[in-house]
């Protein structure tokens, strides 16, 4: 890391890190992410279903975003659905993000929308890409549903690329009885794991020089504490993260050390 003499180290900051407003070159690469960018961009090149899993915050929107915003406009049209459990809802919004208008009931909806993803698909129109978030929420028939969008031409090409995202429970559900034509058609899949302690560290220097902070104004205890609260969880890192470094310049600190992060995080216990 690159040791910086700063009197006030805040001086220089020009925005609050830690936050979710990154631009597609500032996002932190690591090795898990590059592995789900390979992953979709095989199931997108291949029109596949395909799933990524992971603990909530972990950071399975960002790494799925940092694929979808990359796909040019003129031949992808995105989609994205999230946090809607009811299976009704969730049909009548993928039918307005086409443009369509829903029909009264959502057997109607659903054959609305497949007749549309067909036509589409013939006219070779957009690649349609639709991301459906915490679908781990979603039931069993609204799950089959979708499954059954990516159904046409005697099934020898899939109008759509559906990619899930949801919680580690959606991967046991899965291997349950009555789910076997949902888990054999996501031919890809990616559980996301936190990060391990360099990463982290990594991770909080890498955010710091974007706002023009020291890179190492977290000391290594102090970085470790984060690690081990967090378990590695991104959205935990970041949260740490950002408490410690507000609370570090309230008190006209230079540096943050170990103490400092435990007293963030008692803080966040008595809440």
């Amino acid at each position: 890391m690159t040791k910086k003499t700063i009197e006030n180290p805040f001086e220089n900051m020009t925005a609050l890190p830690f936050g979710k407003a990154v631009t597609k070159d500032d996002i932190f690469s690591y090795s898990q992410l590059e592995e789900v960018k390979q992953m979709l961009g095989l199931a997108l090149g291949s029109r596949s279903m395909s799933a990524v899993l992971g603990e909530s915050g972990v950071g399975k929107t960002t790494a799925v975003c940092t694929v979808t915003d990359e796909l040019p406009t003129n031949k992808f049209q995105v989609l994205y659905l999230g946090q809607d459990q009811d299976g009704g809802n969730l049909s009548r919004r993928l039918a307005m993000s086409l443009g369509l208008k829903p029909r009264q009931f959502r057997k109607q909806t659903l054959l609305q929308v497949s007749q549309f993803l067909a036509d589409n698909l013939i006219e070779q129109s957009k690649h349609i890409v639709v991301v459906i978030d915490e679908a781990h929420l979603l039931d069993s028939s609204t799950l089959e549903d979708i499954r059954l969008l990516t159904n046409t031409d005697f099934d020898r090409i899939s109008p759509v690329t559906v990619i899930l995202t949801g919680q580690l429970p959606l991967r046991t559900r899965l291997k349950s009885p009555g789910y076997e034509a949902l888990n054999q058609r996501l031919r890809f899949r990616y559980a996301l794991e936190g990060f391990s302690e360099k990463e982290t560290a990594d991770y909080i220097a890498h955010h710091l020089r974007l706002v023009e902070l020291p890179d190492d104004l977290f000391s290594p205890k102090a970085v470790r504490a984060i690690f081990l609260y967090s378990r590695g969880i991104l959205r935990e890192i970041n949260n740490l993260s950002l408490l410690s470094l507000l609370k570090a310049k309230n008190q006209e600190l230079t540096s943050i050390d170990e103490k400092l992060v435990k007293q963030v995080i008692d803080q966040r216990e008595l809440n």
